[in-house]
């Protein structure tokens, strides 16, 4: 009697990922993913199934605004104020792990790597771009053509928008998180996130903020450093937004005066740090009548 023949393997795989943390080799077509750090945004454009992914903080439960109609709302949501629990984790049977930008990766690497093949970030936590990180996600599933596809999709509205709005090119921008009475967080990095996205529709990062902000840090009383052609701030609470807009010295800086500010909430402001496929279109769009006022000054 003829043994039978073993499955014949999937085109493409085994995929072998290599990364800041190790080498992952995906032996078949994955079909029951936990993405930890919004790797569901770029799988649920391709159409492969995410059975966990990292829990919304700051509105527990709940799907992040981005992601409302794309993005299935029955995913189990992980983790919470306590961390990540590997239990929880294998109770889903996952079959890969994608940690492109999880961070704290290094203290749960081996704990999930036990659980399933696990793919973390290439260099650095938050450093690699979003175009870069939806990437290694189609490979590790099998999907590079069509996630390139999407990538360029979305590159091609960035490059619209920039198009529609010309006034925007040399115009300088700020980001800021107020966190705190009194102090403000300040993205100093010319080559960060924003600094990326912005750039793609001809903006730079202020002068002043990269001379003179010094640990990421300014107190109220110098807020007048911040001021931009654009800023962006993102509030820690409403109250912290109520004292703020309450400041003499908030509603003396010019972009506040000409209406140049994007005002958003922790949620807008966990975009602008974590951009994904799915949530660069959605910040500009929340973004774009400001982006307009910028354009036309």
């Amino acid at each position: 009697m003829e043994e039978p023949s073993a499955a014949a393997p999937t085109p493409g795989f085994p995929v072998t990922i290599e990364h800041a943390l190790g080498t992952t080799t995906i032996p078949a077509p994955p079909t029951r993913i936990v993405a930890l750090s919004y790797e569901e945004d770029v799988l649920s454009q391709v159409g492969v199934v995410t059975v966990g992914r990292t829990e919304n903080f700051y509105d527990p439960g709940s799907l992040h605004p981005w992601q409302e109609g794309a993005v299935d709302p029955r995913i189990v949501p992980l983790g919470g104020p306590d961390g990540l629990d590997l239990e929880e984790v294998a109770a889903l049977e996952p079959d890969l792990v994608l940690a492109t930008n999880y961070y704290g990766l290094e203290h749960v690497y081996q704990g999930l790597s036990a659980i399933a093949p696990t793919v973390g970030y290439r260099t650095g936590w938050g450093e690699a771009t979003w175009q870069d990180t939806a990437r290694v996600i189609g490979r590790a599933v099998g999907e590079e053509a069509e996630v390139e596809q999407r990538i360029r999709k979305v590159d091609g509205m960035v490059a619209g928008l920039a198009a529609e709005l010309p006034g925007l090119a040399g115009k300088t921008f700020s980001s800021v998180f107020y966190h705190d009475p009194g102090q403000f967080t300040v993205d100093t990095n010319p080559d960060g996130h924003t600094a990326e996205l912005l750039g793609q529709l001809g903006m730079v990062m202020s002068p002043r903020v990269v001379a003179e902000v010094v640990n990421r840090s300014v107190g109220a009383e110098r807020m007048g450093v911040i001021d931009a052609d654009l800023v962006r701030l993102g509030y820690a609470s409403d109250d912290l937004r109520a004292q703020l807009t309450a400041s003499p010295l908030f509603q003396a800086m010019p972009a506040v005066r000409d209406g140049r500010v994007f005002e958003s909430d922790v949620l807008g402001a966990t975009a602008g740090n974590n951009p994904t496929l799915l949530n660069v279109p959605w910040q500009l769009e929340q973004q774009r009548a400001v982006l307009e006022r910028v354009a036309a000054s």
